[in-house]
């Protein structure tokens, strides 16, 4: 198989495209915005603009994860589209984090937003976590735990054991009493890559998630945190004694869709 040749991958994703041949100009339009962005991050390097050279080069890898798994990212594409026509930010979250469980293969899980007067985590929505849990994360402004860790670095981070990593060790407790052994959380991040919050998803065994799905969860927080800013730039306006949106933990309960399965300045 050449560059533009026949690719099975894509005829999966996109077989009405594949019939007709259209996959492959889709392809070679991708790969042309590969390359104009990978030639956009070297000369803003050469300006000294290092920030918008890694935003080209993250432009460029995002489009060779595209192009090398179209399957995966129609999957994610579908995901977003499902969050844009969602107008309210409580029932975003939700759906956020729906979405980040099903992308990840996880049964547990949570969204934390930062607020921005203590540099804290607080959780937004849940699912599958009973009371001690809720009590022991709900502020989080330390970084021992994984979401900690992800906000502080403003980074992905993973613990394949919480029992083998010793910085997680005051954390243990809480973990155990929620049956959970490994944890990845992932920034929810901006456009300029501003920290908004982190969604994390939590593995009852020991796990490290592949790279691949490590990529693609990586890839829905930025799309989530753009949407975020939407969001939290235009409330939707609320009943007299209506609690705020965001502030309220989710019951649990995960809709329909939910059998799919998979597969600062940051804080300040």
């Amino acid at each position: 198989m050449d560059a533009l040749g026949d690719d099975l991958r894509w005829s999966e994703a996109f077989p009405s495209l594949a019939r007709t041949g259209q996959d492959r100009k889709l392809r070679r339009l991708l790969e042309e915005a590969e390359a104009l962005h990978r030639s956009a991050a070297g000369r803003l390097r050469g300006l000294g603009w290092e920030d918008l050279a890694r935003q080209a080069e993250q432009f460029a890898a995002w489009t060779r994860f595209d192009l090398d798994e179209p399957v995966m990212a129609r999957r994610l594409y579908g995901v977003v589209r499902d969050l844009r026509e969602i107008p309210q930010h409580g029932a975003f979250l939700a759906r956020a984090l729906e979405g980040a469980l099903d992308l990840a293969g996880a049964e547990l899980g949570n969204v934390q937003v930062l607020d921005r007067a203590t540099g804290s985590l607080r959780i937004a929505v849940q699912h599958g976590f009973g009371a001690e849990f809720l009590d022991h994360f709900a502020v989080v402004d330390d970084d021992r735990s994984a979401c900690g860790r992800a906000a502080k670095e403003c980074a992905q981070t993973v613990i394949a054991d919480v029992n083998a990593d010793a910085s997680f060790a005051p954390h243990r407790d809480a973990a155990a009493a929620a049956a959970f052994r490994a944890v990845q959380s992932t920034p929810l991040v901006d456009a300029t890559g501003h920290l908004l919050g982190v969604v994390s998803t939590h593995y009852r065994y020991p796990y490290a998630p592949p790279a691949r799905d490590l990529e693609i969860l990586k890839r829905y927080g930025c799309l989530v945190g753009q949407m975020m800013t939407s969001h939290l730039s235009t409330p939707p306006p609320r009943r007299a004694g209506e609690s705020p949106p965001g502030r309220r933990v989710e019951p649990g309960r995960r809709p329909a869709s939910a059998g799919l399965r998979p597969f600062a300045e940051r804080a300040g």
